[in-house]
Order: C-alpha cells, then sequence, then structure tokens
C-alpha cells in the first residue's frame, strides 16, 4: 500500500473517531439534560419534539437557542419568540456548553431522527394514582410535613402553589399553581426525574424521589389545577350576577327618576 493511501486511511479513522466521539457526547449531553423536556420523534413533551430539527433550522441559530434561548428572546428573535409563546412561556435553561459540544448535540439529533417525520403529537401521557389519599400525601410532602425518603427538601422551599395554605409557598423559583395544564403528568415526572434547572438538580442530587412520592406530587398538583379552574368559574358567576344586579340597580333609578321625579306632593 502507497504511503500516501496509507495517510489516507489514517486521516479517515480519525475522522470517524471523532465523529463517534462526539455523537456519544452529544447523546450523553441529550439524555442527562434535554430528555427531560423534549423527545426525538416521540412527541412534544414540555418542549418541542427536536425529530427533523437539524434540518430546518439553521446550525448557527440552534447554537445560539440553545446556549441561551432567552437572550435571543429579549433581542426580539421572532422564531425564539414564537417557539415560548408555543409551549406555554416555560423558559428554556441558559446552557454553558461550548459550540463543539452543542453541535454534538445537533449531531445526535439529526443522526436519531433522520428518516422519520417529527411527531406533532403530545406524548403519550401516564397515569398516576389519583384519589384523596394520593392528594393528601402530595400535600404532606410538598410542604415538607412528610419527608421524602431519600431527603430531598420539601417543594414549598422554592415553590408556590395557589391552595389556601396560611403560610405560602417558596418564591426561588416558579409557581406550579398552573404546572399540571401546562406540562401534564409526564411533563411533570420527566422534570421531577431528570430536572433541566440547576437549582433543582442540585436540591435533587442524590436524592432522587420514589415513584410513589412524584405521584403524590402530580396528584396534588392536578388536584390544585382542578381547584383553581372551579375558583375562575365561581368568580365568573359572581362577576355575571354583579353585573345583572348593576344593571337592574340603574334601571330601578332610572325608572325613578322619569315616573317620580316632576310628581307633586298632595
Amino acid at each position: 500500500m502507497k504511503k500516501s493511501s496509507l495517510i489516507a486511511t489514517f486521516l479517515f479513522l480519525i475522522a470517524v473517531h471523532y465523529t463517534l466521539r462526539a455523537q456519544n457526547s452529544g447523546e450523553e449531553i441529550f439524555k442527562t439534560v434535554c430528555s427531560a423536556c423534549h423527545t426525538i420523534n416521540k412527541g412534544r413533551l414540555v418542549g418541542p419534539d427536536l425529530g427533523g430539527t437539524p434540518q430546518r433550522l439553521e446550525q448557527k441559530w440552534m447554537i445560539r437557542f440553545i446556549r441561551s434561548s432567552q437572550d435571543m428572546i429579549k433581542s426580539g428573535d421572532t422564531a425564539a419568540i414564537a417557539i415560548y409563546n408555543q409551549y406555554n412561556k416555560i423558559p428554556m435553561p441558559d446552557n454553558a456548553y461550548s459550540d463543539e459540544q452543542i453541535i454534538s448535540i445537533i449531531e445526535y439529533i439529526d443522526v436519531t431522527g433522520k428518516g422519520t417525520p417529527a411527531n406533532t403529537v403530545i406524548a403519550e401521557n401516564i397515569d398516576i394514582p389519583y384519589s384523596a389519599e394520593t392528594v393528601q400525601a402530595g400535600h404532606a410532602l410538598f410542604n415538607g410535613y412528610s419527608r421524602f425518603s431519600n431527603g430531598a427538601p420539601a417543594c414549598t422551599a422554592c415553590h408556590n402553589i395557589n391552595n389556601q395554605s396560611l403560610l405560602g409557598g417558596g418564591k426561588l423559583a416558579l409557581d406550579l399553581t398552573g404546572a399540571y395544564v401546562k406540562l401534564g403528568p409526564a411533563g411533570i415526572k420527566a422534570i421531577i426525574t431528570n430536572p433541566p434547572f440547576p437549582a433543582m438538580k442540585m436540591a435533587l442530587l442524590n436524592h432522587n424521589l420514589k415513584d410513589d412520592e412524584t405521584n403524590a406530587v402530580i396528584s396534588l398538583l392536578k388536584s390544585v389545577s382542578e381547584s383553581k379552574n372551579n375558583n375562575q368559574n365561581a368568580n365568573t358567576g359572581g362577576l355575571i350576577f354583579f353585573v345583572l344586579g348593576l344593571i337592574s340597580a340603574i334601571f330601578i333609578f332610572v325608572h325613578i327618576y322619569i315616573f317620580y321625579n316632576n310628581r307633586k306632593i298632595t
């Protein structure tokens, strides 16, 4: 074999090695960070299904978006704003990755999703036990009345829900009152199991919740969501009643003014 052929073969093997290494790195990052909110050709979860995105979007744009979608939204990027609005205005955490690491994620998405169109349906939801008992258990865990088995901090340390709690909850992270409607049980479970947010990831490091604890918290959030909807319906009914009463009062005053204002006292 000629020397030039050996060199070409050697360079080819190096290229294959680094390509595979990049894909493995991208796969590891995707499964560790991205899979909590995204799937590849399995339907939308918290965020969009990423199948086919490398073919639809420019790589430079994807690098910027993955690194900091919020910066792009603040800059007025119309595509970033549209995605943010479409997916319930849930902010995607910033990622301090190098261009090489982000490109490896994009390559993993490209290779994994190639040949199959992206799914436009919502990823299949999970069934969770839902009863007064599971809601009560979730309430106790969320507020710290019962401890998580692996020592995780109570949810209320960082989060709040509007469930008429006298003490209220934390303000360090998102209010979770509408989380069930926005994320669904599958989305909530994905985030609890594999947190994409740095503070939450640190809080749950080596403190993974058990399935029954996760299900209890989801049950609570479902209950809070239903209570919120009932309260909204009650408020709407009260508003209608008030408006009708106001109209009736105006009608009576007008009637009195027209028919009795000029009436002579005999």
